[in-house]
């Protein structure tokens, strides 16, 4: 697949000399299951690559992009970001093209359109100390610089509405308006919008009629953002970098800075 495809993922840009850069989106592997972090992140043992959920999002999140800057969807891009992974378990094109159309139009319709916004997929980052970044890419920024909101849409597949923000997106959109912080913004508020698949109820092997369906519906989270908040998650950045320098220093301590008796030396 050609490297310019809009559907693939370019990482935020960090000086040739940066030591680590910390992204928004895994950080929440750091406070919930450090060990897999340090594998994935540290020593580059990426062992997910793809499923149908993050396929579909990824599209879905492309879609809400074109449409929020006023371009065109290239579908023949979506078409060839679908074909060119591999299948397996996990992931099934045949999902993914049947859903994401419904699912982008229905977020595209009832929230990207005539709402205002101040960026959309840009790029930012952050030094937390000498050497050592956090940045990434925002989904979407909405209000003005002296006060906004950072906006990130999910995908899910339940019949059960999400109610709160979950911690682990919670960590990632803290991360973010984090980095916004620093670089002289003044983030206010976190946002989740979700966007669920179609469920088909199918029929009643009891009574032969038809059952409830789902189709995809937008979801709205929004909290608001205190000064305590960027206190607890600046401390957790500067202790991942303090974690990483320890376990230079002190290999024989792996095993016990990331939680894994795994990974004793």
């Amino acid at each position: 697949m050609s490297p310019q495809n809009p559907l693939v993922y370019v990482p935020a840009t960090v000086p040739d000399d940066a030591k680590f850069k910390i992204s928004p989106s895994s950080f929440s592997k750091f406070i919930q299951t450090p060990h897999d972090w340090y594998r994935n992140e540290v020593l580059g043992e990426k062992s997910f690559t793809h499923s149908t959920s993050t396929v579909i999002g990824t599209i879905v999140h492309y879609c809400a992009e074109m449409v929020t800057k006023e371009q065109m969807v290239d579908t023949v891009a979506i078409n060839e970001y679908i074909d060119m992974l591999d299948i397996h378990d996990d992931y099934d094109p045949a999902v993914v093209r049947e859903q994401y159309i419904q699912m982008a139009e229905c977020l595209v319709n009832d929230y990207v359109l005539d709402r205002g916004f101040l960026e959309a997929e840009t790029q930012h980052v952050t030094e937390v100390v000498p050497g050592y970044y956090a940045g990434g890419t925002l989904d979407r920024l909405e209000g003005t610089k002296n006060d906004c909101m950072v906006v990130d849409y999910k995908s899910y597949s339940s019949k059960t509405k999400p109610k709160v923000i979950p911690i682990y997106y919670k960590y990632q959109l803290l991360v973010y308006a984090n980095i916004l912080k620093q670089n002289g913004y003044n983030p206010t508020r976190i946002r989740l919008v979700y966007i669920n698949r179609f469920i088909n109820g199918g029929t009643s092997e009891k009574t032969g009629k038809p059952l409830k369906s789902y189709p995809p519906e937008v979801t709205v989270l929004t909290e608001v953002l205190e000064d305590s908040d960027f206190d607890f998650i600046e401390g957790l950045l500067k202790l991942c970098v303090d974690s990483i320098k320890a376990t230079e220093k002190h290999p024989e301590l792996t095993h016990i800075i990331w939680h894994d008796p795994r990974l004793k030396v």
